[in-house]
């Protein structure tokens, strides 16, 4: 419906890998150039920091091809898939979203009830890596944001300032107005950052 006259290439497996998926890819002959993506865990979820370099390295391969990536960001805010906790709280970022070779897409919300001006929405997922440091392509712009933004930030023993913020970029993914698609003869609506990324694709 954003744009109904651009090709469609769905790429589904039921044994699901982020490497393998991301091998096959770049293996094709003629790829498609946009991918959205709506999968992702917490880092510390992954099966080591080996894979998710391996997985980086696929990314970078993606790119050299002219591939765009992008990954919705995730649904839980700052504590992720694992949760913050409580005796001892922690922001879990997730992977792939903080990886610096794809787009992050987070999500926004309406101010108000109604259809009308946005603004971030809470439980899109967002912060920053545990693991990857911050590229040379966002270190002004995250540089800016935490000088602008230092009264409203949580605790720094939270998270980690100098590496990898996400998401890029964000669209409509909130829960007031959800996307109105049709699916099986009906009508449903859809949301989360699953939604946000295909519209920013």
């Amino acid at each position: 419906a954003v744009a109904p006259e651009v090709p469609l290439t769905v790429i589904y497996s039921s044994d699901y890998s982020l490497l393998r998926w991301v091998d096959k890819v770049t293996a094709m002959e003629h790829p498609p150039l946009v991918h959205s993506v709506s999968y992702g865990n917490d880092e510390a979820q992954q099966t080591s920091r080996e894979y998710m370099e391996a997985c980086n390295t696929a990314f970078m391969k993606a790119g050299l091809r002219g591939l765009s990536i992008l990954f919705a960001s995730g649904d839980q805010g700052v504590c992720g898939r694992e949760g913050c906790g409580f005796v001892v709280p922690k922001f879990h970022p997730d992977f792939p979203a903080a990886s610096p070779y794809i787009t992050a897409v987070g999500g926004t919300d309406f101010e108000g009830d109604d259809i009308g001006p946005e603004t971030a929405w809470t439980a899109g997922g967002g912060g920053f890596s545990s693991v990857f440091p911050a590229p040379q392509y966002q270190i002004n712009a995250v540089a800016s944001f935490l000088s602008t933004a230092a009264e409203t930030l949580p605790p720094e023993r939270l998270f980690n300032k100098s590496n990898r913020g996400y998401p890029d970029v964000a669209a409509l993914g909130g829960q007031k107005a959800p996307y109105c698609v049709a699916y099986n003869d009906d009508w449903a609506g859809v949301s989360g950052t699953s939604a946000s990324s295909p519209v920013v694709a």
